[in-house]
């Protein structure tokens, strides 16, 4: 296997850091040398790719893990003749690898992802057998997408796990939070690393009526109120989160309010029959995710049934087995399953009977669509009759208009949820709408249609 820039320099200088199943440096190594090359040469654009053999673990589950290495081996071998003499290539761990471009502006760069993508094309022989292992790959750059080399190699992670959600065999490249600029970026970052210690975050609660118009529910919302940046867009700030790692203790600081909030609720008499709770993606494949989650109910005190978690489509068909597992193990605390801005996904719907979920969320843009001639309204009728079928309750989320809130009755969803309904209110405003139950029925005068 030819060896690349990485590898000869950490071969002369730590064999330890070879991998010994591909032959190439670990991604330690590869970080090292990536910073090294930025600080010398900071003039210098570069491009960093994380590839991503799709759907991986099911080829080992399949063929074994003997099979497996040899697949990762021969990708490893494809990698290193293709890469320029300048280039550096690692394996990060797993099925992921990393390939450092130096010299390459955005489009250069581009091309050698589509190049890279196409190396793999070619069907891999294996015994009888002709094994076609598709990749994603996630791209960033230098300097636009971080100064340094941990950043950007956690940005092309987090774009190649984009990549796999969106079905996999793609290129996608990592996009600044909504176009920050520097200075605002480095800004933000310190701010939002100190967000939780200067008391900076709080939480608003989203009302979930049902086909009367009763509250069922509630969905905590964060919202990051900053001296000078002002109120941040949640989109920009959790992003940014999980791209600097602190997404875990955020998530978790969400949970563990949600849940005392429920339990102060119901500590003065007001009956709130549950809190969803948003989890990253990022938080919800860390391997203590489950154990955090118990620990929570436990110091709070507050019944699994009580807590609904909501868990993004992309998120779970990374990997569905993993995901199913990780889901049941919630479930058997009593804690309810969501799966949120459904339909988005580029799956097929019967991917449904896989998973143990309690709750299908309708994403709001087939919402804000059904109102419209040729819209969604099949589309979320279509949903909704399949989730039936499978004895999960349908929320329409996004609800903001009489005619959306008509339609989505027509499409026989159990519960909406939007500005229609009511905006995101903070605890106190929640306790009045509770004592105050009629505000909510207002757009309910027409009865709820009633079965199929």
């Amino acid at each position: 296997m030819p060896a690349n820039a990485a590898t000869k320099q950490v071969q002369e200088r730590n064999p330890v850091e070879i991998d010994t199943l591909t032959g190439l440096v670990r991604g330690g190594a590869l970080e090292e040398v990536l910073e090294r090359r930025i600080h010398e040469r900071p003039e210098q654009a570069v491009g960093v790719c994380v590839l991503g053999i799709d759907r991986f673990r099911h080829i080992n589950d399949l063929l074994g893990y003997d099979a497996g290495d040899r697949i990762l081996r021969e990708v490893a071998d494809r990698l290193s003749r293709w890469l320029p003499a300048n280039g550096s290539l690692a394996r990060l761990g797993g099925d992921e690898f990393a390939i450092v471009l130096p010299g390459l502006e955005e489009r250069a760069a581009m091309l050698s992802g589509a190049a890279i993508l196409n190396i793999l094309e070619p069907p891999i022989a294996l015994d009888q057998r002709e094994i076609f292992a598709s990749a994603s790959l996630g791209l960033s750059l230098y300097p636009e997408d971080g100064g340094s080399a941990a950043m950007l190699l956690r940005r092309a992670s987090l774009a190649v796990a984009r990549a796999k959600a969106r079905g996999g065999g793609v290129l996608e490249r990592a996009t600044n939070p909504n176009g920050l600029r520097p200075e605002e970026r480095y800004q933000m970052e310190g701010a939002l690393r100190r967000a939780l210690e200067n008391n900076e975050l709080s939480l608003r609660y989203q009302p979930q009526v049902d086909r009367d118009g009763k509250l069922r529910g509630l969905e905590a919302l964060l919202v990051w109120n900053h001296p000078e940046l002002g109120r941040v867009q949640t989109e920009t700030f959790i992003r940014l989160a999980e791209e600097i790692g602190v997404i875990a203790p955020i998530g978790a600081w969400v949970l563990e309010s949600s849940c005392r909030q429920m339990m102060a609720w119901r500590q003065a008499g007001l009956a709130v029959p549950r809190v969803a709770v948003n989890v990253s993606p990022l938080q919800f494949a860390c391997p203590g995710f489950v154990d955090m989650v118990r620990g929570v109910l436990r110091d709070t005190g507050l019944n699994g049934d009580a807590l609904e978690l909501e868990i993004t489509e992309g998120t779970i068909l990374r990997d569905i087995e993993e995901s199913a597992a990780r889901m049941r193990e919630l479930r058997a605390e009593g804690v309810r399953i969501a799966i949120d801005d459904f339909g988005v996904g580029y799956s097929p719907l019967t991917y449904l009977h896989r998973l143990p979920l309690d709750v299908v969320k309708v994403d709001r843009t087939f919402v804000s669509e059904i109102t419209k001639p040729s819209g969604s309204l099949p589309v979320v009728h279509t949903i909704t009759v399949l989730a039936h079928h499978r004895g999960l309750e349908v929320v329409a989320e996004g609800v903001e208009t009489e005619g959306e809130l008509e339609l989505v009755r027509a499409a026989r969803c159990d519960m909406v949820q939007g500005y229609l309904i009511g905006n995101p209110l903070p605890s106190a405003g929640i306790a009045e709408l509770m004592l105050q139950p009629e505000l909510l029925t207002t757009h309910f005068h027409v009865p709820w249609p009633g079965g199929y």
